[in-house]
């Protein structure tokens, strides 16, 4: 009887099973069809030869107007389409509409810029986002104002000067426009964190050792750039009057000199477990930064201050003293005269 029952339901069950397929066939033809479709329709679309890009300043001052020029793609009609948000737009320029000017807001903020290049129907676009920091009165808080001050005459630039051992010293690096140059080449950069000099700059290339006895360099009239001696003076009077060696890397110094200090609201040093920042002395040590490659790479801000001595170590190198932000000393190291730039702090012999 089974045998029966299964052979009685056999056409039945082929008929089914034949329908099913048919079905199953089509539908994997109208499926490859389509993608078939979209593939022809997908193959028209080309990309654009090359990228788009621009650059931006890292920085630049509330008020300020840059000028923003997109380029990197060289396919034939490509026009640019700009987004900037709370930026204000001053003009649009090129063929193109490749080069845009806008003026930086009062407001202290991160602003990103994008375009978008485009080429016509046949064509992907592609798009491109960078960002600048706006900079002005208020971006620094939290370093404190020095009892005395020193106008420089060059420029008219005040500074804060702090006594500490037996020696004035500058409480901000110096921001002197004749030589070096701002963080990421920018005047906002020099109005945050003073310029960096390379070695040769600042110093004129002279060498000189002694206690206030270091070279004028970039320093107005009456100031030097410190010795190895200066230095070990300050650590000295940081350190409670105990000796320390210049080439040693000086524990827990760096915490007493680092200020604690906010830009834009966000802290210039990035917090450690590590490093109890005092800032006792008024010293106001900030993470400026470095540059290389003769002023056109930029580094280490936010995370790295460092300052030259007017001590060379021989006659191609010199040395400089740095912080690094997760760790309480005040180091030691040496590098090319003219390998990198880093921060200048002006010292004289006190009661002078």
């Amino acid at each position: 009887m089974k045998t029966e029952r299964v052979w009685a339901a056999g056409p039945k069950f082929f008929k089914t099973a034949k329908l099913l397929a048919l079905f199953m066939l089509s539908m994997a033809l109208v499926m490859t069809s389509c993608s078939k479709d979209d593939e022809d329709e997908g193959s028209d679309m080309k990309y654009l030869e090359g990228s788009p890009r621009f650059d931006l300043p890292i920085y630049a001052m509330c008020g300020e107007i840059i000028e923003v020029t997109a380029s990197g793609v060289s396919t034939e009609g490509t026009s640019y389409t700009w987004a900037f948000g709370a930026l204000d737009s001053v003009s649009v320029s090129g063929a193109g509409k490749e080069t845009i000017r806008l003026r930086i807001p009062d407001s202290l903020a991160t602003y990103p810029i994008t375009v978008t290049a485009n080429a016509g129907d046949d064509y992907y676009s592609a798009i491109y986002t960078n960002k600048l920091i706006s900079v002005g009165e208020g971006s620094l808080t939290g370093v404190p104002a020095s009892g005395n001050t020193f106008t420089d005459p060059r420029d008219g630039k005040v500074y804060g000067v702090v006594t500490v051992g037996n020696l004035d010293w500058f409480a901000q690096n110096l921001n002197w426009a004749g030589a070096g140059e701002g963080y990421g080449k920018t005047e906002a950069g020099a109005y945050l964190f003073g310029r960096l000099y390379t070695w040769n700059d600042a110093t004129g290339g002279v060498s000189a050792s002694g206690l206030g006895n270091g070279v004028q360099g970039v320093c107005p009239e009456g100031w030097s750039i410190p010795t190895a001696e200066d230095w070990t003076d300050l650590a000295k009077a940081v350190n409670g009057g105990v000796e320390v060696e210049f080439k040693d890397d000086w524990k827990g110094i760096a915490s007493k000199l680092m200020a604690k200090a906010k830009f834009n609201g966000s802290w210039v040093w990035p917090y450690s477990p590590d490093v109890n920042i005092t800032n006792e002395y008024g010293w106001n040590a900030l993470a400026g930064g470095s540059s290389s490659n003769e002023y056109n790479h930029f580094s280490n801000v936010l995370s790295y201050g460092f300052w030259w001595s007017s001590t060379e170590r021989d006659s191609n190198n010199a040395y400089y003293r740095y912080i690094f932000s997760e760790f309480p000393n005040f180091s030691v190291n040496s590098c090319l005269k003219d390998g990198m730039g880093a921060s200048v702090r002006c010292v004289r012999l006190k009661n002078n």
